[in-house]
C-alpha cells in the first residue's frame, strides 16, 4: 500500500466520521433540521407534526392538481 492509499483511506475515513457524527447529533432532538423545532411540541406531546402535515397536504393538492 502506498502513502497515497493510506492519505485517501484517512480522507475517507475522516468524512464518514464526521457524517456519523451529524447523524447522531442532528437526531437527539427528534426533529433534525425542522424549521418548524423551536415552537413545536409535538415531539414532547407526541401528537402529529404540523410541518409533516402541512407538506403532505400541499404534495397530495399539488398531484391532485397534475392529474386534472
Amino acid at each position: 500500500m502506498t502513502p497515497f492509499d493510506i492519505v485517501i483511506l484517512a480522507v475517507v475515513a475522516a468524512a464518514v466520521a464526521l457524517c456519523v457524527r451529524y447523524l447522531i447529533r442532528s437526531n437527539k432532538d427528534g426533529c433534525s433540521d425542522c424549521g418548524s423545532a423551536s415552537s413545536c411540541s409535538a415531539y414532547e406531546t407526541g401528537a402529529p407534526c404540523s410541518a409533516a402535515e402541512n407538506m403532505l397536504r400541499h404534495a397530495d393538492a399539488a398531484l391532485s392538481a397534475k392529474k386534472k
